[in-house]
């Protein structure tokens, strides 16, 4: 197949098998838990808890990082997953695989850069995988929303998915294993950035993200969060605190 043949075809795959995902419909009266990469999420012991909740999202590599010892601080459950659809290891969501979700009941991978940049890396996910797989992208006014609270470069997925849920008339929010990078990820994840300097130039490099403006605009959503019940894990209590 030729390149205008692949792209005429990958074009046709997104047209057919993408759509759009309201976290306004999707999270209204749900108990939700948003479970980051930050070691963070480690701190607590709410496996059980996350496991019985009507939603869990997770973010990126998720599904590939996690280990049963995990599951008494994290649990297993998830329902939701954000993803770049960047697939690679590095520093994108990992590989998109279907057999893996399979085993975790993942139902929805969400991209949540509704912009040019997001379409254009959905539309290479067909180009790479070339079967209609079903695929979400968020609702472009929600993603617009977010997106403007950065005045340069683009939030990261695990801040599209805390942002997308705490706009939401949850009836619970669970937040857990987010740090702003002040802390490693845990093990696993990405392990070539478990130290927090390596990480912070890694996120300087890429120049795509703000760590500090996220957490501002964090603050600003929970004042302003319509959810009737949020809770965060022990290390976001303790930042906020302070």
């Amino acid at each position: 197949m030729n390149n205008i043949l692949r792209h005429i075809y990958a074009v046709f795959l997104k047209f057919r098998s993408v759509k759009g995902f309201d976290p306004l419909k999707e999270f209204k009266g749900k108990r939700i838990a948003v479970i980051g990469a930050a070691d963070t999420a480690l701190s607590s012991e709410w496996g059980v808890l996350i496991n019985n909740l009507d939603l869990v999202i997770r973010v990126n590599k998720a599904p590939h990082s996690w280990n049963p010892d995990m599951e008494k601080n994290i649990g297993k459950k998830t329902d939701i997953l954000y993803h770049s659809f960047f697939e690679n290891l590095e520093s994108g969501g990992g590989a998109i695989d279907q057999d893996l979700y399979s085993k975790f009941g993942i139902k929805k991978i969400v991209n949540p850069n509704n912009n040019s940049l997001g379409q254009k890396a959905h539309l290479n996910f067909y180009k790479r995988h070339k079967k209609p797989i079903q695929t979400f992208i968020l609702d472009q006014d929600i993603s617009e929303r977010i997106t403007n609270e950065f005045e340069e470069g683009l939030p990261t997925i695990g801040f599209y998915a805390l942002a997308s849920v705490l706009m939401t008339q949850a009836e619970e929010i669970y937040i857990s294993g987010f740090s702003f990078f002040k802390t490693p990820y845990y093990k696993g994840y990405r392990d070539h950035l478990l130290d927090e300097k390596r990480n912070k130039e890694h996120i300087k490099k890429q120049g795509l993200h703000d760590p500090d403006r996220e957490f501002e605009v964090f603050k600003k959503l929970l004042r302003n969060s319509p959810a009737k019940k949020i809770i965060l894990d022990p290390y976001l209590r303790n930042i906020l605190s302070a």
